[in-house]
């Protein structure tokens, strides 16, 4: 294993503490000393048929938040972004960490990683010299390197801030630690080249600056899906034999086809849904293709066959999920008719894909896969 160690570093970390000091009747309250946020931890990555170390112990670190500005009397203000940078001597292997609100309940949620492999010297690009990750495996592309992260699955906990750093513009919050939780292994992929790796181990204690915003959202708004349950049919799906509805995949980019099983064209229709997840899940989109069948169904098996991962929801009498998906869209065709429509949504829930059946069982697959590919590559939150 090659280790890239912490030389002696001084990477530069201003912290301001205008206006964090509790006023004193008296006049003599000193200023509380300042504590430089510094890392602990390290990561390991496996690439080009070696292991490299990247280990940030000791280095200095930069942490700059957000929180809504309140300036009511002891009142609490929450942090809805976070923007956490680390690197060696003189800039070399820079990891960054950007966090951003979730949902009801996520609290804040890492939305991007960042190794730079190679960056520029200073971080300036009009100098047009790079710096090397010292010990880091030869990079065949010119320039700037940064892998970046595909999906994160991780969250950072940070307690609300109360007086008087909630009503200031610019405070100090004094000696935090920040440890980011992971679900799993990260993805980072740069030009094709990619490595897993565990992050958990890296974590920040010291002072961090954040900046008041009065208008900064602290929860993302989610749009609710369309209310069903129904049991998912697939042999191969996560949630084979399980009863659940789109609730599960809140987050995700999602993309849901109605078909029968008895249809040609749904038959096509479903083979397509997997093929799209497949390339989705290999390009490291964060996205869900799913299929609703008909709760007239005839031989189910044929559109299991066709599929390996993607769920297939059964629908029934009693849950109908085919008239709630479309409900918003109810016009000329009804029942078995709307065969072969497609609904997509946001990460936000929020619906932004609508493929219109033509009620006679035909279907331009390359329309709807046109159509599937606009929604996953639309923005995240419309």
């Amino acid at each position: 294993m090659k280790s890239i160690r912490l030389a002696s570093t001084a990477v530069a970390f201003a912290l301001a503490a205008n206006g964090c000091v509790s006023s004193d009747p008296g006049g003599g309250a000193a200023a509380p000393a300042d504590t430089l946020l510094k890392a602990t931890g390290s990561f390991s990555a496996d690439i080009d048929k070696g292991t490299f170390k990247v280990d940030y112990t000791g280095a200095v670190a930069t942490a700059t938040l957000k929180h809504r500005l309140n300036k009511t009397p002891g009142g609490l203000s929450c942090i809805p972004s976070a923007h956490i940078s680390v690197a060696l001597k003189d800039g070399a292997c820079k990891l960054e960490f950007l966090y951003e609100a979730g949902f009801a309940g996520e609290g804040l949620v890492l939305k991007t990683v960042n190794f730079h492999a190679r960056g520029w010297l200073h971080g300036d690009k009009s100098l047009n010299q790079t710096i090397d990750c010292p010990g880091w495996t030869k990079e065949p592309a010119k320039g700037e390197v940064v892998y970046s992260s595909s999906v994160v699955e991780g969250a950072l906990q940070f307690m609300p801030i109360g007086q008087p750093e909630a009503g200031m513009a610019k405070a100090t919050l004094r000696n935090k630690e920040l440890k980011t939780t992971f679900a799993k292994l990260t993805t980072m992929k740069f030009q094709g080249r990619k490595f897993d790796v565990d992050l958990s181990s890296i974590t920040f204690k010291g002072d961090v600056i954040s900046l008041g915003d009065e208008n900064a959202q602290c929860v993302k708004t989610f749009h609710d899906y369309p209310k069903w349950e129904l049991q998912d049919i697939n042999p191969g799906s996560k949630g084979a034999n399980n009863t659940y509805g789109l609730d599960a995949f809140k987050g995700k980019k999602v993309v849901v086809a109605l078909v029968s099983d008895w249809c040609a064209s749904c038959i096509s229709q479903t083979k397509l849904m997997q093929k799209l997840q497949d390339k989705y899940d290999a390009a490291g989109k964060n996205a869900q293709m799913i299929v609703i069948n008909d709760k007239k169904t005839n031989d189910k098996t044929k559109l299991t066959k066709e599929v390996t991962t993607i769920p297939i929801f059964q629908d029934v009498a009693g849950v109908d999920a085919w008239a709630k998906m479309d409900a918003p869209h109810a016009g000329k065709f009804s029942g078995s008719d709307i065969r072969n429509s497609g609904y997509g949504f946001a990460k936000n829930g929020a619906e932004i894909m609508y493929f219109k059946p033509s009620g006679d069982g035909s279907l331009n697959l390359t329309a709807f896969e046109q159509a599937v590919e606009a929604a996953v590559n639309a923005p995240d939150e419309p």
